[in-house]
Formats: structure tokens, C-alpha cells, sequence
């Protein structure tokens, strides 16, 4: 595995978190600062840290179990917290626009959801002879950019566009958790 295959494999690991950061930023209803976006970012990347070395170093054991339930792991947390914001964005109509930002046990539940997949491309990487740093700080790069790009990029599009784009995340992180489980049971 080459430098270009780390590449690839650790943005194609980040495309559900950009789609899932975007969703998530057009649910904060003002400006956010850096900090904020910096600390979400960062815990997307820990989150996928960790599943991609507990996949790396444990192996085909824990590939086996995992791979039985992550799909409907993932389904069942990004679909509730979709569904959770298309409510909070209507009921938000009668309240005054308040800047409510995502709760840290909200961002992390999204961090594992869309980390899952690290998991079994760890237990994937482990069994060939790719080289795991190299696969490890491409991944955090491409995850902590595609993440910053996509909050900020929701958070512009949900200051700009309002309850449409909360809603419109909502339904995306919905569709991205019906696209993990159709994958997941091998429908498409």
C-alpha cells in the first residue's frame, strides 16, 4: 500500500463525516468561532483514531463481531438524531433564533457513528502489510479538514438558509444512515 492508497482509503473514511459536519453545522443558528468548529473537528478525528486502531490491533476477532451490527448502529444513531432535527427545527419557530450548539454527547455519538467504518478498515489493514502510521495521519488529516469544511459549510448554509437547511441535514443524516444499513445488508 502506497501513499496515493492511504490517501484514498482515509478520504473515502471521511465522506460520512463531511456529509454528517454539513448536516450538523446548519443546525447552529449563528456565526460559530473557530474554537468551536476546531473542538468538533477534533473529536471526529479522535473518534476515528481509535476505532482505526482498536480495528488495526485487535484484528480479525473483533472484525467478526462488529461487522454483524455496525451498520444498524449507525442506521439507528443518525437516523434519531436526523429525525430529532427536523423536530427541534420546526418547534424552534416559536422560540426567538437562538444559537444552540450541538451538545458534546450529540457530536459524539455522530464521531462513533461515522468512525464505525475506521473500525472495520483497521481489522481490513491489518491483515495486508500497509503501513499503519501512514494510513493513520492521512486519515486524521483528511478527517479533521472534511469535517471543519463541512460545519462551517452547514453552519453558512443554516445561518443563511434556516429551519430549510436544518431540516434538509435532518433528512440527510437520515439518508446517510439508511445508505450505511442497505450497505451493510448487502441491498446496494
Amino acid at each position: 500500500m502506497n501513499v496515493l492508497s492511504s490517501f484514498i482509503v482515509a478520504l473515502s473514511l471521511s465522506m460520512d463525516t463531511f456529509a454528517v459536519t454539513i448536516a450538523s453545522g446548519c443546525a447552529c443558528g449563528k456565526a460559530l468561532r473557530f474554537k468551536y468548529i476546531f473542538s468538533v473537528s477534533a473529536c471526529f478525528v479522535l473518534a476515528h483514531v481509535i476505532m482505526l486502531s482498536a480495528g488495526w490491533f485487535c484484528g480479525k476477532e473483533l472484525g467478526r463481531f462488529i461487522d454483524k451490527v455496525d451498520h444498524w448502529l449507525a442506521f439507528l444513531v443518525l437516523c434519531f438524531i436526523g429525525i430529532k432535527m427536523v423536530k427541534e427545527a420546526f418547534e424552534k419557530k416559536q422560540e426567538p433564533q437562538l444559537c444552540q450548539l450541538i451538545s458534546f454527547k450529540t457530536i459524539l455519538m455522530l464521531a462513533v457513528a461515522t468512525s464505525l467504518d475506521a473500525l472495520l478498515v483497521g481489522v481490513a489493514l491489518s491483515l495486508t502489510a500497509a503501513p499503519y502510521f501512514l494510513t493513520l495521519f492521512s486519515m486524521m488529516g483528511c478527517v479533521f479538514v472534511t469535517s471543519y469544511i463541512g460545519f462551517y459549510l452547514g453552519n453558512f448554509l443554516g445561518r443563511r438558509f434556516g429551519t430549510c437547511m436544518e431540516v434538509l441535514g435532518g433528512i440527510a443524516l437520515a439518508a446517510v444512515g439508511t445508505k450505511v444499513l442497505l450497505s451493510g445488508l448487502g441491498i446496494c
